[in-house]
């Protein structure tokens, strides 16, 4: 989404439609993702913004070791009503993936 040179972060964001739910795409694609951002980027941090009640994308993210920084009141607009989301973030220090470091 946003990549910082200077500053070395980046936002990654990822969707999966309906049918292809519950295989664990999203769970390989944030990897390659991360492990692009860390390794050939050169990044420092990769973060993302995600709806507060978006539970099952919360838990990938916090198992792949984002963590939570902080809560954005009202951020997004949807179906009538405004949203709380998470800005969730991940440092190169901090992967766990062998093929990053």
């Amino acid at each position: 989404m946003e990549i910082d040179y200077i500053h070395r972060n980046c936002e990654i964001q990822i969707i999966v439609i309906k049918r292809f739910r519950g295989q664990g795409l999203a769970q390989k694609a944030l990897r390659k993702g991360i492990e692009y951002a860390f390794s050939i980027l050169n990044m420092h941090k990769v973060y993302l913004i995600v709806d507060a009640n978006n539970h099952p994308a919360v838990h990938i993210y916090k198992k792949l070791g984002f963590r939570q920084e902080g809560t954005m009141k009202d951020h997004f607009y949807t179906n009538g009503q405004y949203r709380d989301a998470y800005f969730m973030g991940i440092l190169k220090d901090e992967v766990e993936f062998d093929y990053v470091k």
